[in-house]
C-alpha cells in the first residue's frame, strides 16, 4: 500500500453500512469503497448491464473488480462489530449502576435499539454513549487493520483513549 489508511475513515465506513451496503478497502491504494447489495446482485446474476442499463459502466466495473480481486478486503461486518455487545459493555461500565441497569433493561425485546437511545437522551448520556461507541469502533478497526498488516494513521477526530 502506498499510503497509510486513515483510521477515522475506516471507522466512518464501518459506521455507515448495513444490510444493503458493504464497505471494502483496497489494500494497494488505501481507497475505501462501499457497494450496495443491489449492485453485487446485478453483477453476480449477470443482469443486462449494457449501455441502456441503470448502472454506470464504471460503477459496474468497480463492483466486478471488488468481487474478483484479492486487493479488496471487506471491512468488519455488523456481525463482527456486534453493537449489541458494545451496548452491554457500556451499561456495565457506567459508574451510576442504577442508570446502567435501566439502560440494560431497555435493550431487551422488540425495539431495543430505539428504547436504548431514548433512555440515553432521557438520562443525558447520549454524548457519553457515542464517545464509548466511537472508542469501541476504533478498537475493532485497529485490530482489523493490524490483523491484515495495513498501516494506518490516527486522525484528529478520533476519540483518544
Amino acid at each position: 500500500m502506498t499510503l497509510p489508511v486513515s483510521l477515522q475513515a475506516v471507522i466512518d465506513e464501518m459506521d455507515t453500512f448495513g444490510d444493503d451496503f458493504h464497505p471494502y478497502l483496497n489494500q494497494l491504494t488505501g481507497e475505501l469503497v462501499t457497494i450496495s447489495t443491489e449492485e453485487i446482485q446485478a453483477v453476480e446474476q449477470g443482469d443486462d448491464l449494457d449501455d441502456d442499463s441503470e448502472w454506470a459502466p464504471d460503477e459496474i466495473q468497480t463492483v466486478r473488480d471488488i468481487l474478483s480481486s484479492a486487493d479488496y478486503l471487506p471491512l468488519p461486518s455488523q456481525f463482527e462489530i456486534h453493537e449489541y455487545a458494545i451496548m452491554e459493555r457500556f451499561c456495565l461500565a457506567l459508574e451510576d449502576e442504577a442508570v446502567g441497569r435501566e439502560l440494560w433493561r431497555q435493550m431487551h425485546g422488540s425495539g431495543a435499539f430505539r428504547r436504548f437511545k431514548d433512555a440515553l437522551y432521557r438520562y443525558n448520556m447520549a454524548d457519553t454513549w457515542f464517545a464509548y461507541r466511537q472508542t469501541a469502533f476504533a478498537e475493532i478497526a485497529t485490530t482489523w487493520l493490524e490483523a491484515h498488516h495495513i498501516p494506518y494513521v490516527r486522525d484528529e477526530r478520533e476519540v483518544r483513549r
